[in-house]
């Protein structure tokens, strides 16, 4: 083919024959501050004189910090301007992590950007755009939201999805207002092409608005802006009060009790963090049984996760639901630790990693968080793992269950080679495995026993395997 391609591999042979093949010379995707991929990577790209991709991170994983990203990358372009290669043939991808589970992912992109672009004016700046809404509903308006500002701090590539009309409309409108698409030629051009432009559906279709309104009226509800109508509006008569007789006394009281413990199942279910917090600590003041609090917690906990399965809750709720859920276990933890029952704190204990040859890592942390939350030991060994050091932790951690994640097709192989040496060496460990990618063909390929396509599907399959 004409147009340039990208190749992906930490693999040298699989490169270099690759570069062979194609047409004209491609691009490699990429090179990190990762010993390996520079021992390997690097070499190739040199050679070939090929477009590089450099990301952010080295042997320690992600940095959290601008600085940190940028000493990595400073470290980076030394290395391929002193073996020759120039730098408008480098690509920085600062590395975007989901809003979903890191509220200061987006501006950190941004920073890192703006650096690159300070430092190193010819370097290219590219970015895996779809990353920041993973775990979002709508995420198209996420990613235009993002491709606009990403643009004004130096972005000028990205992976996106290229039919995406309403995302490439963005991106040329940016490019305009920005003053580098001159005399506006490129977004004319797309409007007379018809790559961009109106939405050519008939107007005046009105059947979603009763569905509408009634979504509104809830959220507003929901959110305390108006108050909900009172059973009357709907033709429901008003019960009549009357007081209870003294031999149902007792019921009463147990009845209340229930019912308050209702209320902060369904404060939790709601996502109301101030109201959730508020009656546990009433609760444990007023004597409450805690293994009753942490009973109520678990089943809000449940609510949300039957919401995230329907597709009405999301990643961002899943995690504050979880947080809750902790906060809760740590504020009754000291009223029942010296209760004498002997039941056990975890369920069992469960490895988690991304597999060799993959940095991707919020799903496995998301899988991490949810694991943790609802009772169970966990080991998270990072990402890019060799089957070495997982055969080594699991002899040592005993885990009944091991996860292995990964995003990339391209390390379904080490996924594969792991699990066969989890096998021979004996570990008999459930063998959970996730990913975008993932289906039951992958699974039978690799040799796992299950996969997970969200993080509620990993805790019931550790439920079922541990017998909780």
């Amino acid at each position: 083919v004409d147009c340039p391609l990208c190749l992906d591999s930490t693999n040298p042979l699989a490169l270099t024959s690759g570069i062979k093949a194609a047409h004209k010379v491609p691009m490699i995707n990429s090179l990190s501050g990762e010993s390996s991929r520079i021992k390997h990577v690097l070499p190739v790209a040199l050679e070939h004189q090929t477009e590089l991709i450099i990301l952010a991170l080295d042997d320690n994983g992600i940095p959290k910090t601008v600085k940190e990203r940028m000493e990595i990358i400073r470290r980076l372009i030394s290395i391929t301007r002193e073996g020759g290669l120039p730098d408008e043939k480098i690509y920085v991808d600062p590395l975007i992590a989901t809003a979903a589970t890191d509220d200061g992912s987006g501006i950190i992109a941004f920073d890192v950007m703006r650096g690159v672009k300070k430092e190193f004016p010819n370097v290219h700046i590219t970015s895996g755009l779809s990353n920041i809404s993973f775990g979002l509903p709508v995420r198209t308006i996420i990613n235009q939201a993002f491709a606009a500002i990403a643009i004004a701090a130096g972005m000028d590539s990205a992976i996106i999805d290229p039919e995406n009309m309403q995302l490439r409309a963005i991106i040329h409108a940016a490019e305009l207002v920005l003053g580098l698409d001159k005399h506006c030629l490129r977004y004319n051009n797309a409007i007379r092409s018809g790559i961009i432009g109106p939405d050519k559906k008939a107007p005046g279709d009105f059947s979603n608005v009763a569905g509408a309104v009634k979504n509104l009226v809830d959220a507003l509800a929901a959110s305390g802006i108006i108050e909900k109508q009172p059973a009357s509006f709907w033709g429901a008569t008003a019960p009549v009060e009357t007081e209870p007789s003294a031999d149902m006394a007792a019921k009463t009281d147990e009845d209340a009790e229930k019912n308050s413990l209702n209320d902060l199942i369904d404060a939790m279910a709601s996502m109301d963090e101030n109201k959730t917090m508020s009656l546990a600590e009433q609760y444990l003041e007023d004597g409450v049984d805690p293994m009753k609090i942490l009973s109520a917690a678990q089943g809000g906990m449940g609510k949300v996760g039957k919401l995230f399965e329907k597709e009405e809750y999301f990643i961002p709720e899943l995690i504050l639901a979880g947080e809750m859920m902790r906060a809760i276990s740590n504020m009754v933890k000291p009223h029942i630790k010296d209760s004498g029952d002997g039941k056990k704190k975890k369920y069992g204990k469960v490895i988690m990693a991304t597999v060799e040859g993959d940095i991707h890592d919020i799903g496995k942390n998301i899988v991490s968080f949810m694991l943790d939350i609802n009772g169970y030991d966990i080991l998270d060994l990072g990402i890019d793992v060799p089957a070495e050091k997982i055969i080594k932790a699991a002899k040592e951690f005993k885990p009944q269950v091991i996860g292995l994640c990964c995003l990339l097709t391209l390390a379904y192989d080490p996924m594969k080679s792991t699990i066969e040496a989890l096998k021979k060496e004996g570990i008999d460990s459930h063998i959970m495995i996730g990913g975008a990618q993932i289906e039951e063909n992958v699974v039978k390929y690799v040799g796992a026993d299950a996969y997970g396509s969200h993080a509620m599907d990993a805790v019931a399959l550790c439920h079922k395997w541990i017998n909780v």
